[in-house]
């Protein structure tokens, strides 16, 4: 049996979130709980038990480093990845080179959704160790 991996994606825009959803769902590989209420997030965070936490950071930067900072107060989630999001087109160079803001991983919604896909698949799917030939 495959289980699926759960993302929590938290942005109060319903068409990013529609969007973002179907195209994480469409690969087979992730459960996508979303809430456009960072109150709510918050509040369904702990019986999810997400994976990973897609959030938005262009609400305000101190509310999402709010909500951050609640979510690792708990135990279950306090190794819990977190991705933010940003629609700020001047970010766009820092998602090329690997973007970590804050010691946060951290990518422009400008982006592509295979860039997306790819991102989240590298944070929760990493390739398998590769076996010695000999």
């Amino acid at each position: 049996m495959k289980f699926l991996k759960k993302i929590l994606l938290v942005d109060h825009e319903p068409h990013i979130t529609a969007f973002v959803r179907r195209a994480l769902e469409s690969t087979g590989k992730y459960l996508v709980r979303v809430e456009q209420d960072s109150r709510l997030a918050l509040h369904a965070a702990p019986w999810f038990l997400p994976d990973l936490v897609l959030l938005d950071a262009t609400k305000a930067e101190l509310e999402s480093e709010d909500v951050n900072r609640q979510l690792k107060m708990e135990p279950a989630l306090r190794d819990t990845p977190f991705l933010f999001l940003s629609g700020n087109a001047a970010s766009e160079k820092k998602v090329v080179t690997g973007g970590f803001i804050g010691g946060y991983s951290f990518l422009a919604t400008a982006v592509s959704l295979d860039d997306l896909i790819r991102c989240v698949d590298e944070m929760l799917c990493p390739a398998p160790a590769k076996t010695r030939q000999m």
